[in-house]
């Protein structure tokens, strides 16, 4: 009886208890699959959002670091901007990829100084290109600017994985998406805004985490040349007067001289819409003679009589009309 019942304490596993074990180390092991996917998932995640964000600050310092440095001269023959617009589309995505080229100092040679020494000042210049590899920030910077500024120098693949280079230019009024600064001067400030994709060399941006960076850079203005500023200011005169085309070189004549443009008395609209009356005698509104014309300044409102006469001031403010004039040509 003993033997018997100590026999029956040793018995085995049976069948269907090692198949029920077999699913639950199954179950565990399904589970910790999954979760150790997710973690690899979620860091390579991460670590593309980092790459990105990385490739974004690196392209942005580079870049900024150059604009700031803009050389700043009143002969605009020794200094340049020129930004040009572009766009394309990858994978479905709108790009901008805007080209930019200054003049710009930089206390490090390009070359080596022993053999071909380089000034302190270069022409740079930043485009972004595609490979087989992906998209790429290229820089080309030739020492010494020349008359030639679009070639010439050393182009180098200075940050990989660039998608999107949208540059600004800032006037004081309105951003502009191109600038030539043998037209217009030096800007204002420009807007930077550069989008890095945080996929590997050869995979698809489109599938990996994006970062976009945006900063201004303020630069020191230099005025637009004045042959320039006096073509705009003839097209300013004819579009606002309504003037012939034939007149445009007596306009551009008289705005160089600075003479009196050749404006019809009549018939001519004012900058406030209102016409010219070119009758005689008496008094029109606003104590303006009839036949004259009245111009609104920061000074307060110049009244020219009928045929050109005397100019007579009257300033602004809270004196009200008539106070403080005084004929033209006075202290």
């Amino acid at each position: 009886m003993n033997r018997h019942r100590h026999r029956s304490t040793r018995r085995g596993f049976t069948m269907l208890e090692f198949l029920l074990a077999g699913v639950l180390l199954a179950g565990v092991l399904l589970a910790m699959g999954v979760a150790i996917q997710q973690v690899s998932k979620s860091r390579n995640t991460t670590r593309a959002r980092i790459d990105a964000h990385l490739r974004a600050d690196a392209a942005m310092r580079m870049v900024r670091r150059d604009l700031v440095s803009l050389l700043r001269r009143d002969d605009l023959f020794f200094t340049r901007v020129l930004l040009a617009d572009n766009t394309m589309t990858l994978d479905g995505m709108e790009l901008n990829r805007d080209e930019i080229i200054v003049f710009n100092n930089r206390l490090q040679a390009t070359r080596d100084i022993r053999y071909n020494g380089d000034g302190l000042e270069f022409e740079t210049h930043y485009r972004i290109e595609d490979d087989d590899l992906g998209p790429v920030l290229w820089q080309r910077r030739d020492a010494m600017p020349d008359a030639y500024p679009r070639g010439g120098g050393i182009i180098t693949p200075v940050v990989e994985g660039i998608l999107e280079l949208q540059i600004e230019a800032w006037n004081g009024v309105n951003w502009f998406e191109q600038w030539d600064s043998d037209e217009e001067g030096l800007p204002w400030a420009f807007r930077l805004t550069i989008t890095a994709s945080g996929a590997a060399p050869g995979e698809s941006p489109a599938d990996h985490p994006l970062a976009m960076l945006r900063t201004v850079v303020p630069i020191d203005r230099s005025q637009m040349p004045v042959e320039m500023a006096d073509v705009l200011l003839t097209e300013e005169i004819i579009e606002r007067f309504g003037l012939d085309m034939d007149l445009y070189d007596d306009v551009l004549d008289a705005v160089a001289t600075a003479t009196a443009p050749p404006i019809p008395r009549s018939g001519a609209p004012l900058p406030d819409g209102q016409a010219i009356d070119t009758g005689t005698g008496g008094t029109g509104t606003g104590g303006v003679p009839s036949g004259g014309t009245s111009i609104e300044t920061p000074a307060g409102t110049v009244i020219i009589g009928p045929g050109g006469g005397s100019a007579t001031l009257q300033g602004g403010g809270s004196s009200g009309p008539g106070a403080g004039s005084r004929p033209g040509g006075g202290p």
